[in-house]
């Protein structure tokens, strides 16, 4: 199965993927900025987007994903190691297919796994709570969503820590997503063993965590998971998602560390 994706610019390919609970549009931010100087390609996870699900045959975990990746890449006739960079999910995602050799370089942006056993123990908490408070009152959280108090409350917890800056369609894509997914609690439970190839990742990798990143805090990162040759980057005043926060610093990030 092929995921579906959106591309734009020319160059050496860039692959992008997105966060649990979100699709290819969240790095629409960053999305012109890249493409500047790369063929830039966002997919959608299987489960979110416009990807469709797993079979209920196969266990949603690193194995399948990162071969789902590679039959994509094949399908864009990408048949040698690329740059990929991944926020969240989708961090863990890139650093398991670079363990695998897909990768010609890897950044992770507050990518899950890095921990000692299961991950933080609030995830389970902060999630629900922000997929139910949306299902259950979906017109109020789209009017609080359309003020500027309340994006940057509401998104503060699992995305940005300047949720002001989100654009209100944006804003309201982002938590419908987040909450409607048929897929999400599956696909989360799949993902709470920790990452344990970092000693097969061969290539250059980058690991950046925000400041004002309430997902996966500085007590929850277990920097021994990482590869040895990771670079650690520093994203102030920046949250879990931080292409909204910063669209320029991320993209800087980004293009620098996949030269």
């Amino acid at each position: 199965m092929s995921w579906h994706y959106i591309e734009k610019g020319r160059g050496r390919p860039l692959i992008l993927l997105h966060g649990i609970g979100m699709n290819a549009q969240a790095w629409s931010p960053v999305f012109d900025r890249l493409a500047i100087q790369r063929r830039v390609i966002a997919l959608d996870i299987p489960g979110f987007g416009k990807t469709p699900g797993l079979p209920d045959t196969v266990e949603p975990g690193p194995a399948a994903m990162v071969d789902g990746l590679r039959q994509t890449l094949h399908t864009l006739g990408l048949h040698e190691p690329v740059d990929m960079v991944g926020n969240s999910l989708g961090g863990r995602i890139v650093l398991d297919a670079a363990a695998q050799g897909l990768a010609r370089s890897v950044v992770g942006i507050s990518p899950a796994g890095l921990w000692k056993n299961r991950g933080p123990d609030h995830l389970e908490y902060l999630f629900g709570a922000m997929r139910k408070a949306y299902q259950l009152m979906p017109r109020v959280s789209e009017t609080l969503l359309r003020t500027t108090i309340g994006r940057t409350l509401i998104m503060a917890g699992a995305v940005s820590a300047r949720g002001w800056k989100m654009p209100v369609e944006d804003a309201i894509r982002s938590a419908e997503l987040f909450a409607q997914s048929h897929h999400f609690e599956p696909i989360f439970d799949a993902f709470r063993p920790p990452f344990t190839a970092g000693a097969n990742v061969k290539v250059p990798c980058t690991i950046a965590f925000g400041d004002f990143d309430m997902v996966f805090p500085l007590g929850t990162r277990d920097r021994s998971r990482a590869p040895a040759q990771t670079h650690w980057v520093r994203l102030p005043a920046c949250g879990h998602v931080p292409m909204w926060d910063n669209p320029d610093l991320v993209s800087h990030v980004i293009l620098s560390s996949t030269q």
